[in-house]
């Protein structure tokens, strides 16, 4: 284990919205801090008011941590041989994160056969408001981009919570090796993406999006939407792309980034990047009533025995399964339904 990442102890406390006081608990890699932490503590807990995190060491160190936790929600994301070791019964298992692609080695008809209709009409009408794009390599319209659209696109959306790539690695290792996609509006440049290009494995990166300073106004006008299908419009018709990778978010469907993608035709994978090599595993103190509204309000995705995303409900005679959560796409191949009172 001495090639793994530092790990980290995060807890936190609060009130539930069904006014228990509880506690949360993460445990693991680095990269759990930023995508999945702060998800399960805004999901258990409406108030928080103890947040705490401190590094702990390699596997002896988090196999004892972990043993020893005490908190109504704990999750642990580590390596896939950590989780097996330190699973128990009754432990929820699921990925870590998935990753949302398309297809676009066989041109811009399938990519568009494959839209949902709601998008094929959101394209018709954004066209047909003036919408447009073009592809840009300079390094002043990354600048541009980067300080006036994306960072308080960030900053207005996420506040404290903004995650993203510092400007200098952004522009080094993302616009130098990609494009910067800018989409018009009546001739005003009113959004964007910086897309890194993986030429060995054909693959198109979205990585960086922003709308002109941040404001709502472009959101809401469809000026972000237009940025994922000037994507799929260009990658479609380049010769050296076959995937669009429209990134990741945390494997619980209730995400609405994995809702919002799926209309693009995009099909769910467990990406071939760490978080591919990491799984999650989720451990609850007893089946409070708000354990089991969080479980119920929060299907997860797991790892199916074929390597096939699985999604996991849950539901019990006080919560009835959450059907209105979908989880239908390319990539998901089944469902798994547990009974909490059975647990």
């Amino acid at each position: 284990m001495t090639d793994s990442p530092s790990h980290f102890i995060r807890e936190n406390s609060g009130i539930t919205e069904l006014r228990e006081r509880a506690g949360t608990a993460y445990l693991g890699v680095k990269e759990g801090l930023t995508y999945i932490a702060p998800f399960v503590e805004d999901q258990f807990l409406v108030r928080q008011s103890g947040e705490r995190t401190e590094p702990i060491g390699e596997f002896p160190d988090l196999a004892d941590r972990w043993s020893s936790i005490d908190a109504d929600v704990a999750v642990l994301v580590a390596p896939t041989d950590v989780v097996n070791k330190l699973a128990e019964p009754g432990d929820i298992r699921a990925v870590s994160r998935i990753h949302q692609v398309v297809d676009t080695s066989r041109g811009a008809q399938d990519v568009l056969s494959r839209l949902s209709r709601r998008e094929v009409r959101r394209r018709r009408q954004a066209e047909k408001d003036g919408f447009g794009y073009d592809v840009s390599h300079q390094d002043e319209h990354f600048f541009e981009f980067y300080r006036n659209m994306h960072v308080p696109t960030m900053h207005n959306r996420y506040g404290g919570n903004a995650r993203s790539v510092a400007e200098e690695k952004a522009f080094r290792t993302l616009f130098r090796e990609g494009v910067l996609f800018r989409v018009h509006k009546s001739g005003e440049w009113v959004s964007g993406s910086v897309s890194q290009i993986d030429r060995r494995s054909r693959t198109l990166n979205a990585r960086l999006i922003g709308v002109k300073a941040g404001d709502d106004r472009y959101r809401s006008a469809g000026a972000q939407n237009y940025v994922y299908h000037a994507i799929l419009d260009w990658a479609a018709e380049a010769d050296d792309i076959d995937i669009v990778d429209f990134q990741g978010c945390e494997p619980f469907l209730t995400k609405g980034t994995l809702q919002y993608k799926k209309r693009f035709g995009t099909t769910a994978i467990i990406p071939a990047n760490i978080f591919g090599d990491l799984r999650m595993l989720i451990r609850l103190k007893s089946l409070t009533p708000s354990v089991r509204r969080f479980l119920v309000n929060n299907p997860v995705l797991a790892e199916g025995p074929d390597g096939s995303l699985v999604a996991k409900y849950f539901h019990d005679k006080a919560n009835d399964l959450r059907s209105d959560i979908p989880h239908s796409s390319p990539g998901i191949t089944g469902t798994s339904i547990t009974d909490l009172d059975e647990l």
